[in-house]
């Protein structure tokens, strides 16, 4: 991978690294971070008790887990990473993805990562007349504001899954099936049965009245995915005209990499990149060095300085995940930027 040092959900790190043969430009490294909190039930939000297992997803290698009753910690996870918990309590309660967790350069305490009773599950299901698949995963999205409350009224037409996908379906303020909604309530969620196991996010209504912007998300036959959806209103709208000296290259520093792609930083000398050494150094290295690799012209969303911050399917060997969501203000400040020629302006 290129620079994906850290969603989400997006973010640049010191954890970049690279030096695997013949697997791409960055290998696995660990991290000193830490992230705590508890499993929860989803619709009361009260600690389940019994056999918990929790998991990480998009970090590589994955960091240690420890358990407690209900409680977990996650330690070892790079600085600036974007990742999702999976949390599981069999047999009462469906192994659920948690909304993605973001992490700077501090520690994280008193995160919830929900698990999805089979009794709630069977309840929505019935009330939606829909027969949910082994095959298939079901996804939970939150709409919200830009402070994290949730979106009332954003209308069904807005929310837009891949192929296949069953919904979206509407829950009340308590959690419950509203059958016959069409737009979400006060607890701003949304439900879609027959998900696609890969890499989900929302795509865009033709005619969007609203932007929203969700993490890429892991989708598990049989299990749930929550997400949460930052809706603004307004069609979706790119920067133009975009500068490599004064809106890529500050990308870099301001996200982390140039921590990690520079001096003794391990993504320089692992990764073969450096960031650092003035704008001339780095055009060279994102657009000379490795031409139509680091930065695609003819397909720019190819582009290595996009893909690898990203969320993939299968995932690589990158350690974390940079750009959460295709929304990310810098990933489209650098797709822009690409299909504007790369230039060096």
């Amino acid at each position: 991978m290129l620079l994906r040092c850290t969603i989400l959900v997006g973010l640049f790190g010191t954890a970049c690294g690279g030096g695997v043969t013949g697997v791409g430009d960055d290998g696995p490294l660990g991290g000193s971070l830490a992230v705590s909190g508890d499993v929860v039930d989803f619709q009361t939000a009260a600690a389940v008790d019994g056999a918990i297992s929790v998991t990480t997803s998009g970090l590589v290698p994955a960091p240690q887990v420890t358990t407690l009753g209900a409680t977990f910690s996650i330690d070892g996870i790079p600085e600036n990473s974007a990742f999702q918990v999976l949390a599981a309590a069999p047999p009462t309660h469906r192994a659920t993805f948690s909304p993605a967790v973001v992490i700077t350069t501090q520690d994280v305490a008193g995160v919830h990562a929900p698990v999805t009773s089979e009794t709630y599950l069977s309840s929505l299901a019935a009330t939606f007349a829909v027969t949910p698949t082994a095959a298939k995963g079901i996804l939970f999205v939150r709409l919200v504001d830009a402070a994290g409350a949730p979106r009332a009224g954003v209308a069904a037409g807005e929310l837009v899954v891949g192929d296949g996908a069953v919904g979206p379906f509407f829950l009340d303020a308590n959690l419950a099936a509203a059958k016959n909604a069409n737009a979400s309530s006060t607890s701003g969620y949304a439900v879609f049965f027959e998900v696609s196991p890969g890499v989900v996010t929302l795509g865009q209504a033709a005619n969007a009245t609203v932007t929203i912007e969700m993490a890429l998300s892991p989708v598990v036959a049989g299990n749930v995915t929550l997400a949460d959806g930052k809706v603004t209103d307004g069609a979706p709208a790119l920067p133009t005209n975009v500068s490599f000296a004064q809106q890529i290259v500050p990308i870099f520093e301001a996200r982390g990499c140039v921590a990690c792609h520079s001096g003794n930083g391990p993504g320089k000398d692992l990764g073969g990149l450096q960031l650092s050494g003035g704008n001339e150094k780095i055009f060279s290295e994102l657009v000379t060095e490795r031409p139509m690799v680091r930065v695609n012209l003819t397909t720019p969303e190819a582009s290595l300085v996009l893909t690898r911050p990203s969320r993939e399917d299968p995932p690589d060997i990158h350690p974390n995940v940079t750009f959460a969501s295709l929304q990310d203000p810098d990933y489209l400040k650098l797709l822009v930027w690409i299909r504007e020629g790369a230039k060096n302006n």
